[in-house]
């Protein structure tokens, strides 16, 4: 009984039937838009919620809320990448000029929620 109006109720509301799939060039366009919105939340889910961030400055302060705050510092700060084999960076001029032509995004916590919006929009 409860499983007949289930399939009812799917049967109902599915998106194959009204939509007019007709082609594979439509299937492709709906199966990509399907993965992009996976891949934003998979994203933002491990941005937020696993917190994968990693930020190195040269001191360790110390302080009850010190590691709230460099977090918060490095998320609107953005992230510069490091290849495997190079060093960390010794002095200022070389995090200045790495800044200046690797930083990745200035503001990188909008970025999943960005592209949601904008495959939704697509």
């Amino acid at each position: 009984m409860v499983g007949q109006e289930f399939i009812n109720l799917y049967e109902k509301i599915s998106v194959l039937n009204r939509v007019g799939i007709e082609d594979f060039s439509d299937r492709l366009n709906m199966f990509t838009v399907i993965l992009f919105c996976l891949a934003a939340i998979v994203v933002g889910v491990k941005q937020y919620v696993f917190s994968s961030l990693s930020c190195y400055i040269p001191v360790g302060p110390s302080g009850e809320q010190y590691k709230d705050f460099l977090n918060a510092y490095c998320w609107v700060h953005g992230t510069i990448p490091l290849r495997v084999n190079e060093l960390m960076p010794d002095n200022e001029n070389s995090w200045d000029e790495y800044d200046h032509h690797r930083r990745i995004c200035k503001s990188p916590a909008g970025s999943p929620l960005l592209k949601m919006v904008l495959t939704k929009s697509y």
